[in-house]
């Protein structure tokens, strides 16, 4: 894995996501980073270890993102993949 799935990985676990919210990590953070005008690995970090209410901006955002109907369909083709 790369550095910035491990700290992604940190970041879900730091905050209890589920694995479908998790699967939406790397696209949230990527947008919130650009918007932002950041490296996406500040944004981790901070969100991470630093500001828990970004922390949990992130995470609705990511819940947001999974409960839609294209991130129930990315979760299913995921699990449908990974089933075999």
């Amino acid at each position: 894995m790369s550095v910035l799935t491990d700290e992604i990985h940190v970041f879900a676990v730091t905050y209890k996501v589920p694995a479908p919210v998790a699967m939406m990590l790397p696209g949230v953070f990527s947008r919130g980073a650009k918007d932002l005008g950041m490296p996406v690995r500040r944004l981790v970090g901070l969100a991470t270890y630093i500001n828990e209410d970004l922390g949990n901006y992130l995470v609705g955002a990511a819940e947001e993102c999974a409960a839609s109907d294209m991130g129930k369909e990315c979760w299913a083709n995921f699990k449908e993949n990974e089933n075999g």
